[in-house]
């Protein structure tokens, strides 16, 4: 492992990620992307959807592994130690986090001791954020039943806890109010200048973010267009001064009144009815203002203001939509030959995986904005010596319009002096279990406070189906009321039970948590995917529990049967249960429709009915069926089941066991390969 303690928080050195086309060619969401951020700086990424951003995002977070090139995320090697970044790093996406279930404080909470804090700092911390964010009187409402904004509150303070050095926003204003999201840019600034935090920032709201950025990378076609500060940037597009003229009523400006101001400036249509923007040098401000008042007439004006150029006048500058001919923005003067970001020539064949997500996101109600045409004088190709210390963003000097210029960039000296603690080793095992069982303890927490809302359905489920089928099949026929069918029925009402319930309840919650876009905040936080599965598997196993035992208790209750309930249900249960569930898992896991998930799990449950010998002897299936039995799980935890009620724990019993063993197995690390716990 690679372990640096410079001042750099992010470099990354001729990055590529590339995924296969449709037509087998290969297509770059990244494509030789170098440069770093200092500590303690805002990063812009700016860029149209289908740039690029979220690819580079993802490998930030050791989520996608890049093709070639590298990446040091707080002197962390991204490529070769993926898990050990998360430690250091506090996501928020767009589509919002995970416990959308539970309490706002249990949330904020939650999310710090998954993040490594201990409880005294989470709790503290927590109290902390819910003042901070004015989240009061909302701190014991459930989030889900929040509105948009406040839910991205929440979510907001989630990312801040644990006091990551590298905090990644990727559009931390979305659905807040004008109050709200002042708020949220003068937080990312206190974390900045007073905590030493380091920001990368992605967002189409460009105006906004002019006043939290120290510099700005904007991305075209996988590469990156143009960097620098505000202020360099705006630099490079001119020193225009602007006029924006709103005539008034909404009236409109006649041809010949165009054709005047035109000789002092270029003339465009306002962004809305009745406005026009006159852009002109400024030593043409005298004669903007007399034509204004001599040609136009103060009457037939209702507002005027003049302003320099803002960011967001950069970012159009490069969009063909715009300006065909746009000036082409260099690196800073101060940025080394060898480490210039490359620029693109052209647009990529085909679409990304990245783009089409994001332009899934623009379909569901997200603003696009204007795709950038690259800039071949920023193009260069970096020499063979180059290292990824000697990035631009390293020397880039802050100018003084910069609305960041007079901010501190240096970390508090408190992050400072926990720096060199974090990541340099590898945790020793006691550790490791212990962050393990923390993060069981609280995700098993999560979920079962998730169930909350739907237990009484699994519970009255669990209870009235083995009911319902004791007292069902045996009256079949003449009747089944002897003890070997009614064992039969006993044991297999259970396993049935588990199936019904463990099987499609689970993969249907797998199929929601995707549907919904959670996956990939649990996978962005620092806790392992077997913590995970085992504390969703446990928590919805235990709503099955009182299901397990109803056909023994009415099989007792309706014939007189006494069946033992014995210690080794409490082994046999769990062991038939764990391969159902993990199937549940791995169905949840491949597919992504809800309706698809569900339409599976019935089949499967009608196959593991008929096709297993839980209500029937295996003698008396037919042979294709009593082949196929022996590969189901269901046929050992019934068989193990009824030697359980009948005192049989014989040689067999053990065999089942075995069995079940192999089979949970086998099948848990089959679930834990195809829950996809980081993006391909």
């Amino acid at each position: 492992m690679v372990k640096t303690g410079g001042d750099t928080a992010v470099e990354v050195h001729d990055l590529v990620r590339a995924y296969p086309g449709r037509n087998g060619e290969l297509i770059k969401a990244n494509d030789g992307l170098s440069f770093s951020v200092p500590r303690g700086q805002v990063f812009g990424l700016f860029g149209a959807n289908g740039a690029g951003k979220t690819t580079l995002v993802l490998q930030l977070l050791g989520l996608v592994q890049p093709t070639s090139g590298s990446i040091l995320v707080n002197g962390i090697d991204v490529t070769r130690n993926p898990e050990m970044v998360k430690s250091t790093v506090g996501f928020l996406p767009q589509t919002g986090l995970s416990m959308r279930l539970i309490e706002t404080r249990r949330a904020l909470h939650y999310t710090g001791r998954l993040r490594g804090q201990s409880e005294h700092d989470a709790r503290r911390q927590t109290d902390e954020l819910i003042e901070e964010l004015g989240l009061g009187q909302y701190a014991d409402r459930q989030v889900e039943k929040l509105s948009g904004g406040l839910m991205r509150l929440v979510n907001f303070g989630m990312t801040l806890m644990g006091r990551p050095e590298l905090i990644v926003l990727d559009e931390p204003t979305n659905e807040l109010d004008p109050h709200n999201r002042r708020l949220i840019w003068e937080m990312i600034e206190r974390r900045s200048t007073d905590e030493g935090a380091t920001i990368v920032l992605v967002t189409h709201n460009v105006l906004e973010a002019e006043k939290a950025v120290h510099r700005v990378a904007v991305m075209h076609g996988g590469r990156i267009a143009a960097m620098g500060t505000p202020g360099e940037l705006k630099e490079q597009i001119g020193a225009k001064a602007r006029l924006e003229l709103f005539v008034r009523d909404g009236g409109v400006l006649s041809q010949e009144e165009i054709a005047r101001l035109s000789t002092v400036g270029e003339v465009s249509q306002g962004n809305r009815s009745g406005s026009y923007l006159i852009t002109a040098s400024p030593d043409q401000l005298q004669s903007l203002i007399e034509v204004l008042v001599a040609d136009i007439g103060v009457k037939r004006v209702d507002d005027f203001r003049f302003a320099r150029p803002t960011l967001e006048d950069v970012y159009l500058s490069l969009s063909p939509r715009q300006n065909a001919k746009a000036p082409a923005l260099a690196e800073p003067a101060t940025a080394p030959a060898d480490d210039a970001v490359r620029a693109g020539d052209a647009e990529p064949a085909a679409i990304s995986a990245e783009a089409e997500a994001e332009a899934e996101a623009e379909a569901n109600g997200r603003s696009p904005v204007a795709v950038l045409a690259p800039t071949p004088s920023a193009t260069a190709t970096p020499s063979a010596t180059a290292t990824p210390s000697a990035t631009p963003s390293a020397t880039t000097t802050i100018t003084a319009d910069d609305p960041r210029a007079s901010r501190q960039e240096k970390p508090s000296p408190q992050r400072e002096k926990s720096r060199p603690e974090q990541g340099r080793t590898k945790l020793p095992l006691r550790d490791r279990l212990g962050r393990f069982g923390t993060a069981f303890k609280f995700l098993w927490f999560e979920h079962m406070l998730t169930v909350r809302t739907s237990w009484h359905v699994h519970m009255v489920f669990g209870i009235f189906m083995p009911l319902t089928m004791v007292f069902g099949f045996s009256r079949i026929g003449s009747g089944l009321d002897d003890e070997k069918s009614l064992t039969y029925i006993a044991s297999g009402s259970g396993v049935f039970a588990i199936a019904a319930l463990g099987t499609t309840a689970i993969a249907q919650r797998i199929g929601a948590i995707k549907a919904e876009g959670s996956m990939l905040y649990y996978a962005s936080l620092p806790i392992s995917k077997v913590a995970f599965v085992m504390a969703f598997v446990a928590a919805r196993l235990l709503l099955i529990a009182p299901g397990l035992v109803t056909s023994l208790f009415a099989v007792r209750l309706l014939y007189g049967l006494d069946l033992t309930l014995s210690p080794a249900l409490l082994l046999v249960y769990p062991l038939t249960a764990l391969p159902l569930a993990a199937l549940g898992l791995v169905i949840g896991s491949l597919i992504d429709r809800i309706e698809l998930i569900s339409i599976v799990t019935y089949v499967l449950n009608f196959v593991l009915l008929l096709g297993a010998p839980l209500l029937i002897p295996a003698e008396a299936l037919p042979l294709p069926l009593k082949a196929l039995s022996y590969v189901m799980p269901t046929t050992y935890g019934a068989d193990a089941i009824r030697r359980s009620v009948s005192d049989n724990l014989d040689a067999t019993f053990a065999f089942d066991l075995g069995v079940l063993g192999v089979m949970t197995v086998f099948s848990l690390l089959v679930a834990d390969r195809a829950l996809r716990w980081r993006a391909s």
